[in-house]
């Protein structure tokens, strides 16, 4: 009674843990984080004034490469939850009918010819255990009429009521063996979220270049209008000492000159501005042809203060954060996992099998003479009579097998197990060449960010002075004491200097981008936040942490990439 007890207890707990089964519908979106506010920004509206943040913002909403990776993480969830199924209750049903006729060949069949009909209908439940066992109840019921004589009881019933449980003791024993597959498809959605954060990173970083290139060449073509401008008035000079008679009617041909590559400058940065507000209209997701129409108006200037970072601390905030260094170190998770799940199938197949349950009989009871052949007694019965005996346990059995395997030599396994522990090495060398590349990212990345700031400051005195030169210059030319071809070189000077200014504002904010990207805070500088779906529950999750009913060491969540 004891044992038909634990195996009835056992049984039910296996099939209320199973029954649990979670599902949850995954959802993943960019959003900003708190104290970030930005502007919904129309798509296709004839002037559109954006701010840096708005721009990535936008995109981030409506780039159609972010939303392509957004399916594909979602994907990734689903396989996640499908992983689960393995947990899933098998419920199972037959019903079916038999009819059966042959001449006899004997006296013992009980008939000159054999009629036998039959009826079935069982039901059972079953799956699988955190322990990597498998459970199943079962309910058998049939019906059997024959028109032998030698039957006690025709048409008979029979019904029972059967429970099962099968644990492997050494191959495939293990709560985190059985969990291999969950393990393997959380981190590989876990590699997913990271992937997807790298494409949120490199989008945000291409819309913030396209921004400032964008600003450039907006900021470069106000500088030709100027130089335009100055070109302008040196002509209208000219002239006017060409009229009065102080300078040589050449003269004006060279300033003539020096207006129409003002103008040639012009058309070159109007063309520019156009391919620059096209590639960031590319970015920020336009799709109708008739929005490409639109204007966009940076509203962000590229004046700002350098900064001056650390290396060291650099490189160890880049360690703990990169995402490249993440995935690594779930990539060397997985293998380790995929290792442990070969480890235990190499070992031999030692299995226990425990069955209990319950057996009843009913039916018309006939007894004949043995003489005559005559019936002695009837007495009617059914289907009812068996339920009876299993609601009262009258006819109860049992068994306890152990079955044991081994392949001989066992090459296939152990040859996986040799492979799996090639890939966790090299799932290894892997992160150390990911960090050494980390290094070498954020040391260029401080280097490009000094060298940036540095160059600005070289450009806005080198800006001054050509201000100051050609202000001298012109002052010279106002008294007669230099040349037309002397200002419009000066003036060229300038024009020069002004670009090389825009150009080094420009190349320090791309600059100041690849330091945060490298570091791994480009994403937190922009007040941007990824948003996931909570994690979903999941079945037989009581045991998976209990030492004793693991086979080895599955890596935790989470772990990281390692120290330096």
């Amino acid at each position: 009674m004891r044992t038909e007890s634990v195996l009835f207890g056992l049984s039910a707990v296996a099939v209320a843990v199973a029954a649990s089964a979670w599902a949850a519908e995954p959802k993943f979106e960019v959003g900003t984080a708190p104290g970030q506010q930005t502007r919904g920004v129309r798509l296709g509206a004839p002037e559109m004034r954006l701010s840096l943040q708005d721009a990535i913002t936008t995109a981030l909403a409506h780039n159609i490469n972010l939303e392509v990776s957004r399916l594909s993480l979602a994907s990734a969830q689903q396989g996640l939850l499908g992983s689960t199924g393995i947990f899933d209750p098998q419920v199972q049903s037959a019903l079916g009918a038999t009819y059966y006729e042959a001449q006899s060949t004997n006296q013992l069949v009980g008939a000159n010819v054999a009629l036998q009909r039959g009826r079935e209908f069982n039901l059972s439940l079953g799956g699988l255990i955190a322990t990597g066992g498998s459970y199943s109840v079962g309910w058998t019921n049939s019906r059997s009429k024959t028109n032998s004589s030698f039957y006690f009881l025709n048409p008979s019933y029979s019904s029972g009521l059967t429970f099962s449980l099968t644990q492997p003791l050494l191959r495939g024993f293990g709560t985190d063996v059985t969990r291999a597959g969950i393990e393997v498809a959380r981190r590989s959605r876990d590699i997913s979220g990271v992937q997807f954060e790298e494409i949120v990173i490199n989008t945000a970083q291409a819309v913030e270049t396209a921004y400032w290139n964008l600003v450039y060449a907006i900021d470069n073509l106000k500088s030709k209008q100027h130089s335009l401008m100055l070109a302008q008035d040196l002509l209208d000079q000219t002239r006017t000492r060409v009229r009065i008679g102080t300078s040589a009617p050449i003269d004006i041909v060279q300033s003539e000159a020096a207006v129409a590559a003002r103008e040639l400058d012009i058309i070159v940065a109007e063309n520019a501005v156009g391919n620059a507000g096209d590639a960031l209209k590319g970015l920020l997701g336009f799709e109708n042809p008739d929005d490409w129409t639109s204007t966009i108006i940076p509203t962000d200037a590229l004046e700002g203060t350098t900064a001056h970072v650390d290396l060291d601390k650099s490189i160890t905030e880049a360690i703990a954060r990169r995402p490249e260094l993440r995935q690594r170190q779930l990539e060397l998770e997985i293998g380790e996992v995929n290792l442990l799940a070969a480890r235990s199938a190499a070992r031999p197949q030692l299995d226990l099998a425990l069955n209990y349950g319950y057996a009843g009989v009913g039916g018309d009871s006939t007894v004949y003479d043995q003489q005559t052949g005559n019936v002695i007694s009837f007495s009617r019965g059914g289907w009812a009579d068996a339920l009876r005996q299993l609601r009262d346990r009258d006819y109860n059995q049992w068994s306890a097998v152990i079955n044991f395997s081994y392949p001989l030599g066992n090459h296939q396994a152990k040859a996986t197990v040799a492979k799996d522990r090639f890939a966790v090495t090299t799932a290894r060398q892997n992160i150390a060449l990911q960090r050494q590349a980390v290094i070498a990212d954020v040391r260029n990345a401080v280097r490009g960010l000094e060298a940036s700031g540095k160059a600005i400051a070289a450009a806005v005195k080198s800006r001054e002075l050509a201000e100051r030169n050609l202000d001298a210059e012109q002052k010279k030319f106002a008294n007669g004491m230099s040349t037309n071809f002397q200002v419009v070189k000066i003036q060229d000077d300038l024009a020069a200097a002004q670009a090389a200014e825009l150009q080094s504002r420009v190349l320090y904010r791309q600059a100041e981008a690849t330091y945060k990207v490298a570091v791994g805070v480009f994403l937190d500088s922009l007040g941007i936040a990824i948003k996931g779906a909570p994690e979903a529950k999941e079945p037989h999750t009581a045991l998976k942490d209990v030492r004793w009913l693991k086979y080895g060491r599955t890596p935790k969540d989470g772990a990281g990439a390692p120290a330096l």
